[in-house]
């Protein structure tokens, strides 16, 4: 066997074992929120200080590095093949340790001290008539989005949470970075994502000035150590609307209608559905189809269906059950937590 074979099986051993103590984690929550308590708002706050020296997305490069070194392994597997196993084992001890061990940590429900709501109908429909005044009355045409004061207004939300949410605190260097692959990311449906390696924010360029608020937030709850989509939803929905600018909470309201939507159609008869679409402001509707329109154009349903099956995939790997569909739970989170 060759030095270098046995240099990189050494090295995949030694992966594999950090891995094993990683995912430990996976089966002991304590250990999980002592990281997402202790270690994790450390490391991030010290690996976004040092990323944030370049203005451009480290993750990104990091992973386009690694799928390169993979591709020239795997060309040269007969002799490499021992160090494309210990690259991957390294680069998945990387992503839980730096921020994957978040998706172990106790749920939103477990730190409230509450259960999942369960359905009631006459709560849903308050509920809806609530949000749809809210949503009509806040509508506004949107004007150029001031990304200064709405990062003030996330970053003062999020700060000002109280410990029992476990969220760490944001630092005042961590913003989005710029990005190569921005038609790459909305052919596949991606708006945004927090890279694992160096705690970077990530959001395509792409998207709308209406969209970016909530998408900001979103992604930003992430970075502070939310694993689940739903409640990044949540705490997305949650930063906006305390915002101090109508536009920004608008934005959120605006954000949450598909989300609703998904929920009506499953939980109320034809006819009502039908009838509470006919109370939405006929502006509100007219803005949701320009939105799906204009992802529409941009999205590639082959390469949006492989990137869905995967993420599914990994969500439900990792303690996140409904996998894609943790995304629409947001409301029966707001039905909790704000009840």
């Amino acid at each position: 066997m060759e030095r270098s074979t046995r240099r990189s099986l050494l090295s995949a051993l030694v992966a594999a074992a950090l891995l094993g103590v990683v995912l430990l984690c996976r089966a002991r929550t304590g250990w999980a929120d002592w990281y997402a308590l202790r270690f994790y708002p450390v490391w991030s706050g010290a690996a976004s200080w040092l990323s944030a020296r370049l203005p451009v997305s480290l993750e990104e490069w990091i992973v386009l590095g690694a799928i390169a070194l993979a591709v020239i392994y795997l060309i040269r597997i007969r002799k490499r093949w021992a160090a494309l196993v210990s690259l991957l084992l390294w680069m998945t001890v990387w992503l839980y340790a730096g921020w994957g061990i978040n998706y172990f940590r106790s749920s939103i429900y477990q730190r409230a001290g509450k259960q999942p709501e369960r359905f009631e109908a006459q709560r849903f429909r308050q509920f809806l008539d609530d949000y749809t005044q809210q949503l009509n009355d806040s509508y506004q045409p949107f004007d150029e989005l001031d990304k200064e004061r709405l990062e003030q207004d996330v970053k003062q939300f999020y700060s000002a949470l109280p410990p029992q949410w476990g969220l760490a605190k944001p630092k005042p260097w961590q913003k989005p970075k710029r990005l190569l692959l921005n038609r790459l990311y909305s052919a596949v449906g991606v708006s945004g994502y927090v890279g694992p390696f160096v705690s970077e924010i990530q959001i395509n360029e792409e998207i709308p000035p209406r969209q970016f608020p909530v998408v900001y937030a979103h992604e930003l709850s992430h970075l502070l150590g939310v694993s689940s989509e739903a409640e990044a939803n949540y705490w997305g929905y949650r930063a906006c609307m305390a915002s101090s600018d109508p536009q920004i909470r608008y934005a959120a309201l605006q954000s949450l209608l598909p989300y609703v939507m998904r929920n009506a159609r499953s939980a109320l008869p034809e006819e009502e559905y039908k009838a509470w679409q006919q109370t939405i402001r006929p502006e509100v509707k007219e803005v949701l189809l320009q939105e799906q329109d204009y992802w529409q154009e941009r999205f590639s349903p082959l390469l949006g269906r492989i990137q869905g099956w995967f993420y599914d995939l990994f969500l439900k790997g990792n303690r996140i059950s409904s996998g894609m569909a943790n995304y629409n739970e947001v409301v029966q989170m707001i039905l909790t937590l704000e009840n």
